[in-house]
């Protein structure tokens, strides 16, 4: 009896730590879930940073084409003002490397974006599917014109108020360059949100 006593006061810590445990799983699942469906409520404001590598290929009116890799960096600021809906600004600066197929030559410029954007996010689980549309005025090196956007994506709560934003858009582009006839890309990436609740 002795030795039986003896070895539960041995596990008694043992089954301790493991209900502290089990209760510190417990409530980190609860605050994220929380957290999870608090993200995209109205009122939040979401600041991401996205970073994309974006080709690009255009058919000019003299038979020619040119193929384009580009790195876009883009700073992302949206309110909520809805639950699920955020309207907000989008800024961009892309690097451009291109070639162009009537001579063999490459060039590189620089090019500024900015304008709205609107994103639509779908539940509030931790996996959030969501679509976005976007209009952006260009400026830079080569060209001044516009850019419209529709695309979609998925959010993922990571936790607290951090998630991961998985997207892919396609894009028409519009610019006062006469040579060209049609211009598109379409653009995928990856980023980091954070919210302020």
């Amino acid at each position: 009896m002795k030795k039986c006593l003896l070895l539960l006061l041995m596990l008694l810590p043992v089954f301790g730590f493991a209900q502290e445990e089990t209760l510190k799983g417990f409530y980190k699942d609860v605050t994220t879930a929380i957290n999870s469906a608090l993200l995209t409520r109205a009122g939040s404001i979401e600041i991401s940073g996205l970073a994309a590598y974006n080709y690009e290929k255009t058919k000019y009116n003299y038979n020619a084409e040119s193929i384009n890799h580009l790195l876009q960096i883009e700073p992302v600021v949206g309110y909520f003002f809805f639950d699920n809906i955020a309207l907000g600004l989008d800024l961009n600066y892309t690097y451009q490397k291109s070639k162009f197929s009537a001579i063999s030559r490459s060039f590189s410029n620089s090019q500024t974006y900015a304008g709205p954007f609107a994103k639509l996010y779908f539940g509030d689980e931790r996996f959030r599917p969501f679509v976005l549309a976007s209009y952006l005025v260009l400026t830079g090196d080569i060209y001044d014109g516009g850019q419209a956007d529709l695309g979609g994506g998925v959010l993922y709560h990571l936790d607290g108020n951090i998630a991961l934003n998985f997207f892919a858009k396609y894009g028409l582009i519009w610019n006062d360059n006469t040579t060209v006839d049609s211009k598109s890309h379409i653009f995928m990436g990856l980023g980091l949100s954070g919210f302020i609740l």
